[in-house]
């Protein structure tokens, strides 16, 4: 059992305050990450949301919410004004069981992001779907898993194309002529939890490294919940919420600017038990 499973859930208590100049300031994201639907259609045994010991904690991921068309907006828009110009519509989820996307990817071109892409494993992907979608994304990354049974079950799946993984990335190119298609076909990589990786060794391996990940995105969850990372799904964090708190405030907040100044640094990740029991060596340092 990966030690991250013996972990606690943990709160603000172990926001790293003392020694730290909270009064410097932190750069800006270089991309806002939002989770705008809560269902996926594969139950693919190294996601988080699947793997994850506190059940009662990803329910959420379990039923259909979504963030509003107002929220989405408002978040973008802050954005926007503090000057990120790139958006990627997915985190936890399989965007494009949110029949909205197409109209929020148009609405994140109008804001004028340069960036606009979006994570999707392909599966609900018809000729009429790439038609509304080509050209309002920048890039499109379809990872093709290897199958639809375990460790990558599929559950659904209304899409169209061949089965075959060659034979559908050809189609899958086939069907878009503005937006840039990145078509992967490698295997999921570590996470917390994960029953396919050596979670253990590799907490244990990268344990000293700094992490410069929660400088890298703005990440908010279908519950409008910031997250730190990558690996962070349910806001191990406390790190607050855009219901009710500005992205701005957000992101400058003690409390994050507190976790992001610990993590700069070797030996960081003792801050917070989740960063400890991370399995991956984390993003390099931005210049």
């Amino acid at each position: 059992m990966p030690i991250s499973a013996h972990l606690p859930v943990v709160g603000k208590e172990h926001v790293p305050t003392p020694g730290f100049d909270l009064t410097e300031p932190i750069p800006t994201f270089l991309m806002l990450e939002i989770e705008t639907r809560s269902t996926c259609n594969r139950r693919c045994a190294a996601c988080i949301r699947n793997s994850h010991p506190d059940r009662k904690a990803v329910q959420s991921w379990f039923e259909e919410h979504e963030l509003s068309i107002d929220v989405i907006y408002r978040v973008m828009l802050q954005v926007r004004e503090m000057g990120c110009g790139a958006v990627g519509l997915q985190h936890y989820n399989e965007p494009l069981e949110d029949k909205r996307v197409p109209h929020i990817a148009a609405m994140a071109k109008a804001l004028g992001f340069a960036s606009i892409t979006l994570a999707t494993n392909g599966d609900y992907m018809t000729p009429e779907l790439a038609a509304e979608l080509d050209g309002k994304f920048t890039e499109l990354d379809i990872a093709i898993y290897p199958t639809s049974q375990y460790p990558y079950k599929q559950l659904d799946g209304s899409g169209q194309g061949p089965a075959d993984a060659t034979e559908r990335e050809t189609w899958l190119r086939t069907l878009f002529h503005q937006t840039k298609l990145n078509i992967t076909r490698t295997l999921h990589c570590a996470s917390h939890f994960s029953p396919l990786h050596p979670t253990e060794e590799l907490a244990a391996q990268f344990a000293h490294l700094p992490c410069y990940e929660p400088i890298v995105r703005m990440i908010v969850n279908h519950r409008g919940d910031m997250l730190l990372c990558c690996q962070d799904v349910t806001g191990n964090f406390e790190l607050g919420n855009v219901h009710d708190t500005s992205v701005a405030d957000l992101w400058n907040s003690d409390r994050h600017r507190a976790f992001v100044q610990a993590l700069d640094k070797a030996g960081g990740r003792s801050a917070h038990p989740h960063c400890l029991a991370c399995p991956q060596a984390g993003w390099p340092k931005r210049a």
